[in-house]
Protein backbone atom coordinates (compact mmCIF):
# COMPACT_ATOMS: atom_id res chain seq x y z
CA UNK A 1 0.00 0.00 0.00
CA UNK A 2 3.06 2.38 0.79
CA UNK A 3 4.85 1.73 -2.52
CA UNK A 4 0.80 2.26 -4.32
CA UNK A 5 0.47 5.78 -2.55
CA UNK A 6 4.35 6.81 -3.06
CA UNK A 7 4.07 5.58 -7.12
CA UNK A 8 0.44 8.25 -6.96
CA UNK A 9 2.24 11.16 -5.20
CA UNK A 10 4.94 10.96 -7.60
CA UNK A 11 2.72 11.01 -10.81
CA UNK A 12 0.62 13.28 -9.21
CA UNK A 13 3.89 15.38 -9.02
CA UNK A 14 5.00 15.30 -12.15
CA UNK A 15 2.11 15.87 -13.73
CA UNK A 16 1.62 19.36 -12.35
CA UNK A 17 5.07 20.22 -12.63
CA UNK A 18 5.04 19.22 -16.39
CA UNK A 19 1.53 21.51 -16.33
CA UNK A 20 3.20 24.06 -14.95
CA UNK A 21 6.56 24.33 -17.00
CA UNK A 22 4.29 23.68 -20.49
CA UNK A 23 1.61 27.16 -19.87
CA UNK A 24 4.71 29.39 -18.91
CA UNK A 25 6.76 30.66 -21.36
CA UNK A 26 9.77 28.30 -22.77
CA UNK A 27 12.12 30.64 -23.14
CA UNK A 28 12.58 31.60 -19.68
CA UNK A 29 13.16 34.90 -20.29
CA UNK A 30 11.42 38.27 -20.61
CA UNK A 31 8.75 38.26 -23.86
CA UNK A 32 7.98 41.70 -25.02
CA UNK A 33 6.04 43.12 -27.94
CA UNK A 34 8.31 44.45 -30.62
CA UNK A 35 7.10 46.91 -33.57
CA UNK A 36 8.55 50.42 -34.87
CA UNK A 37 6.09 52.39 -36.74
CA UNK A 38 6.40 55.53 -37.92
CA UNK A 39 3.33 58.59 -38.49
CA UNK A 40 0.09 58.65 -36.12
CA UNK A 41 -2.29 55.90 -36.31
CA UNK A 42 -0.13 53.15 -36.93
CA UNK A 43 0.08 49.30 -36.37
CA UNK A 44 2.14 50.08 -33.08
CA UNK A 45 -0.46 51.95 -31.83
CA UNK A 46 -3.66 49.58 -33.08
CA UNK A 47 -5.01 46.61 -30.70
CA UNK A 48 -5.85 44.66 -33.16
CA UNK A 49 -1.93 44.12 -34.36
CA UNK A 50 -1.06 42.88 -31.04
CA UNK A 51 -4.59 40.86 -30.70
CA UNK A 52 -4.11 39.16 -33.83
CA UNK A 53 -0.02 38.26 -32.44
CA UNK A 54 -1.42 36.74 -29.08
CA UNK A 55 -4.43 34.66 -31.42
CA UNK A 56 -1.81 33.11 -33.85
CA UNK A 57 -3.06 34.62 -37.02
CA UNK A 58 -0.94 38.02 -36.96
CA UNK A 59 2.88 39.11 -37.33
CA UNK A 60 4.51 36.19 -35.15
CA UNK A 61 7.34 39.01 -34.86
CA UNK A 62 5.35 40.87 -32.85
CA UNK A 63 6.05 39.05 -30.13
CA UNK A 64 9.99 38.85 -29.33
CA UNK A 65 11.48 36.74 -26.98
CA UNK A 66 14.34 39.36 -25.21
CA UNK A 67 17.86 38.37 -25.25
CA UNK A 68 20.77 40.05 -23.37
CA UNK A 69 21.83 42.57 -22.95
CA UNK A 70 18.10 44.23 -24.15
CA UNK A 71 16.45 41.56 -21.82
CA UNK A 72 15.55 43.91 -18.56
CA UNK A 73 12.69 45.62 -19.55
CA UNK A 74 9.79 46.16 -21.56
CA UNK A 75 9.53 49.74 -23.17
CA UNK A 76 7.18 52.18 -25.23
CA UNK A 77 8.95 54.72 -26.79
CA UNK A 78 6.71 57.83 -28.50
CA UNK A 79 8.60 60.77 -30.27
CA UNK A 80 6.55 63.25 -31.23
CA UNK A 81 7.15 66.76 -33.03
CA UNK A 82 4.37 70.08 -32.55
CA UNK A 83 2.01 67.19 -31.27
CA UNK A 84 2.30 65.03 -34.20
CA UNK A 85 3.35 61.32 -33.35
CA UNK A 86 6.74 61.13 -35.84
CA UNK A 87 7.48 57.33 -34.23
CA UNK A 88 6.23 54.63 -31.95
CA UNK A 89 8.46 51.53 -30.81
CA UNK A 90 7.69 48.74 -28.52
CA UNK A 91 10.71 46.34 -27.95
CA UNK A 92 12.72 44.82 -25.34
CA UNK A 93 15.71 46.99 -24.20
CA UNK A 94 18.48 47.27 -21.96
CA UNK A 95 16.94 49.81 -19.67
CA UNK A 96 19.96 52.11 -20.59
CA UNK A 97 19.74 53.25 -24.11
CA UNK A 98 16.96 54.71 -26.17
CA UNK A 99 16.17 56.17 -29.53
CA UNK A 100 16.41 59.31 -27.70
CA UNK A 101 19.42 58.23 -26.70
CA UNK A 102 21.73 58.97 -29.54
CA UNK A 103 19.20 61.04 -32.03
CA UNK A 104 18.66 64.20 -29.87
CA UNK A 105 21.29 66.73 -29.40
CA UNK A 106 19.21 69.53 -28.03
CA UNK A 107 18.20 70.06 -24.19
CA UNK A 108 20.27 66.76 -22.21
CA UNK A 109 18.82 67.41 -19.14
CA UNK A 110 15.07 67.57 -20.18
CA UNK A 111 15.64 63.65 -20.47
CA UNK A 112 16.98 62.90 -17.04
CA UNK A 113 13.18 62.20 -15.64
CA UNK A 114 12.92 59.03 -18.63
CA UNK A 115 16.24 58.15 -17.44
CA UNK A 116 15.08 57.08 -13.90
CA UNK A 117 12.07 56.05 -14.81
CA UNK A 118 11.13 52.93 -12.66
CA UNK A 119 10.12 49.74 -14.73
CA UNK A 120 6.69 49.52 -12.94
CA UNK A 121 4.55 50.26 -16.16
CA UNK A 122 4.34 54.10 -15.40
CA UNK A 123 4.80 56.32 -18.51
CA UNK A 124 6.42 59.73 -18.15
CA UNK A 125 6.86 62.69 -20.96
CA UNK A 126 9.17 65.20 -21.27
CA UNK A 127 9.59 68.14 -23.42
CA UNK A 128 13.13 69.79 -24.42
CA UNK A 129 11.78 72.96 -26.05
CA UNK A 130 11.33 71.05 -29.66
CA UNK A 131 10.16 67.37 -29.22
CA UNK A 132 8.15 65.70 -27.04
CA UNK A 133 9.41 61.79 -25.98
CA UNK A 134 7.26 60.02 -24.27
CA UNK A 135 8.61 57.06 -22.47
CA UNK A 136 6.99 53.05 -20.64
CA UNK A 137 9.45 50.75 -18.93
CA UNK A 138 8.28 47.28 -17.51
CA UNK A 139 9.67 44.08 -16.60
CA UNK A 140 7.05 41.50 -17.09
CA UNK A 141 5.69 39.49 -20.19
CA UNK A 142 4.12 41.35 -22.79
CA UNK A 143 3.99 44.38 -19.99
CA UNK A 144 4.27 46.65 -22.89
CA UNK A 145 0.83 46.36 -24.64
CA UNK A 146 -2.52 45.06 -24.43
CA UNK A 147 -3.01 42.10 -21.52
CA UNK A 148 -4.14 39.57 -23.67
CA UNK A 149 -4.07 35.97 -23.47
CA UNK A 150 -1.78 33.58 -25.85
CA UNK A 151 -4.08 31.16 -27.53
CA UNK A 152 -1.33 28.50 -27.18
CA UNK A 153 -0.76 29.31 -23.53
CA UNK A 154 -4.67 29.58 -22.93
CA UNK A 155 -4.62 25.89 -24.37
CA UNK A 156 -1.82 24.25 -22.56
CA UNK A 157 -3.39 24.20 -19.01
CA UNK A 158 -6.74 22.73 -19.07
CA UNK A 159 -4.76 20.20 -21.55
CA UNK A 160 -2.25 19.05 -19.16
CA UNK A 161 -4.74 19.50 -16.04
CA UNK A 162 -6.85 16.84 -17.78
CA UNK A 163 -3.81 14.67 -18.43
CA UNK A 164 -3.05 14.97 -15.00
CA UNK A 165 -6.37 13.66 -14.00
CA UNK A 166 -6.40 11.06 -16.38
CA UNK A 167 -3.19 9.62 -15.45
CA UNK A 168 -3.91 10.15 -11.88
CA UNK A 169 -7.21 7.75 -12.46
CA UNK A 170 -5.14 5.59 -14.53
CA UNK A 171 -2.50 4.83 -11.92
CA UNK A 172 -5.47 4.36 -9.06
CA UNK A 173 -7.22 1.86 -11.18
CA UNK A 174 -4.06 -0.01 -11.95
CA UNK A 175 -2.33 0.00 -8.55
CA UNK A 176 -6.19 -1.41 -6.61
Amino acid sequence: MENKFGCLCMLLFVSVVWQDVSANNSTGGLRCYSCFATGGHNECEDYNTFKKAMSGKGNPGVKKNCTEPFDNVCIIETFAILGATVSHIRDCSDGLKFSFTSSLQNNRSAYDRLYRLQPNNETACVWDGQNQVCLTKCNTDFCNGPVLDEVNGAFVAPAMTLVAFLSTVAVTFMLT
